[in-house]
């Protein structure tokens, strides 16, 4: 059985992870979870599971599922003011994931610009484990 993917934690109901599995979306209904935003365009890579499937088996669990497709290293700074409203407006806990939970963090923070600096942003994705410099850079300039 496949092992789930590593959870980050960005705020204290909002985790990021990669790609999520049916079973994965079960253990995570288990564990409270409340909503999903998936972060992945249907179809990305042929390894993915089918979108359909992840929804249904979240619904039919009683978990809200959002879906905003974002493009792996294109998130614009309107995608990430939408993630904002996507996770305010969301049942908590929320756990957001694409294909490594990277988007899903660059989108947060984008949603944050606002209100932190982007040193506090960095040293947010860094201590939820994140390694993006570029993105990084992009943040602090």
């Amino acid at each position: 059985m496949a092992e789930r993917p590593p959870l980050r934690q960005l705020e204290t109901d909002l985790l990021t992870a990669g790609q999520l599995s049916v079973e994965d979306i079960k253990t995570l209904a288990a564990d409270g979870v409340k909503t999903l935003i998936f972060n992945r365009p249907d179809g990305e890579s042929e390894d993915q599971p089918a979108m359909s499937e992840l929804q249904k088996t979240a619904e039919d669990l009683g978990m809200q599922w959002v879906h905003q497709p974002v493009i792996s290293g294109q998130v614009t700074a309107e995608q990430g003011a939408e993630f904002g409203k996507l996770y305010a407006e969301a049942p908590k806990p929320v756990v957001a994931f694409c294909r490594t939970g990277a988007r899903c963090g660059c989108l947060w923070a984008l949603s944050q610009k606002g209100r932190k600096s982007g040193d506090e942003l960095v040293a947010s994705l860094q201590k939820a484990g994140f390694d993006m410099p570029d993105f990084f850079k992009r943040l602090t300039s």
